[in-house]
């Protein structure tokens, strides 16, 4: 994806993405070479090191740390201001880049539902030192859009319906809308 953005000579500067993506640990490590910030979900098995705790699951880091949560707002949504509890932890991302660059950061960002505190998600963090969390919150809410994207295409295209799982049909499929 990097690589096809870069030859494409798309200029970004951030990438969000959710789960699948995030912890696709080539594809993170990619994005640190080129020097381009990140903000994606990760799965709560995540793998982390956190200093003297050692590598521990995201989940399992968020329940041992003691998290200061800001109330949010990480963009629109269908029902107005999707407003979350977001926290911040420094931690230590394995990859084959190394250590972050300087003035770079590795975190872990922390979502908490404000409706049911028990509903938790995780971000892998690679960003300036100087960026803001409303930033850092503003870019992970970024993907809904893309995802409310894909969904309404789907429907109006008729890429629910299983025709389009090769490029054959796809290419007659889209042919005929």
């Amino acid at each position: 994806m990097v690589e096809r953005a870069r030859s494409a000579r798309v200029p970004f500067t951030w990438v969000t993405a959710n789960s699948a993506y995030g912890q696709d640990r080539k594809l993170r490590t990619a994005l640190e070479y080129r020097g381009k910030g990140r903000v994606m979900a990760v799965p709560c098995d995540e793998t982390v090191h956190a200093g003297p705790l050692g590598p521990l699951r995201v989940d399992a880091l968020a329940e041992r740390l003691i998290l200061r949560f800001e109330r949010r707002s990480c963009g629109d949504g269908a029902k107005g201001e999707r407003f979350y509890d977001w926290a911040l932890a420094e931690v230590s991302w394995p990859s084959p880049a190394g250590s972050p660059r300087r003035c770079w950061s590795h975190l872990l960002l922390v979502r908490r539902s404000i409706s049911d505190p028990s509903e938790v998600a995780y971000f892998v963090v690679h960003v300036r030192t100087c960026t803001t969390l409303p930033t850092r919150v503003k870019i992970a809410g970024l993907r809904w859009a893309v995802e409310d994207c894909f969904e309404t295409a789907k429907s109006d295209c008729g890429l629910d319906q299983h025709e389009v799982r090769k490029w054959e049909p796809w290419h007659r499929h889209v042919a005929m809308a």
